[in-house]
């Protein structure tokens, strides 16, 4: 039995009902919404970026929710003890999503995600050794 518009509402609202967008990871409309808040707050700290090494690529390019997103790992930090990462798209733009994806984990569980066009004037990324 199929529910109702205001039943489906809720029970999307509360992550009760699987993912109708196989595009996401699963999370309910409070959950985005918590990331939304938690992504504005570190967009306004000061952080000093890395550029990742050839073993930070493996871990992230094969962890199975993140490697989903983006196309090449940008930089890490390491703020708070969770793992900040950020992936940079080949395609951006309209019609095409924003230019990064910023992800912060803790542990296996996200903690904030966001996509964005606009590097924060904050956060400080070193050159990309040649």
């Amino acid at each position: 039995m199929k529910p109702g518009p205001i039943l489906g509402f809720v029970m999307d609202l509360f992550g009760l009902r699987p993912d109708p967008y196989p595009d996401g990871f699963g999370q309910s409309a409070i959950e985005d919404a918590r990331y939304y808040l938690r992504s504005r707050q570190c967009r306004k700290m000061q952080v000093e970026w890395r550029r990742p090494l050839p073993e930070d690529r493996e871990a992230w390019d094969t962890h199975p929710l993140v490697s989903r997103f983006a196309d090449d790992l940008l930089a890490l930090a390491d703020v708070d003890g969770r793992a900040w990462i950020v992936k940079d798209r080949m395609w951006s733009g309209w019609p095409d999503p924003p230019e990064y994806a910023f992800f912060v984990m803790e542990g296996d569980t996200v903690w904030a995600v966001a996509d964005f066009d606009r590097w924060p004037t904050n956060w400080f990324l070193p050159p990309i050794a040649t």
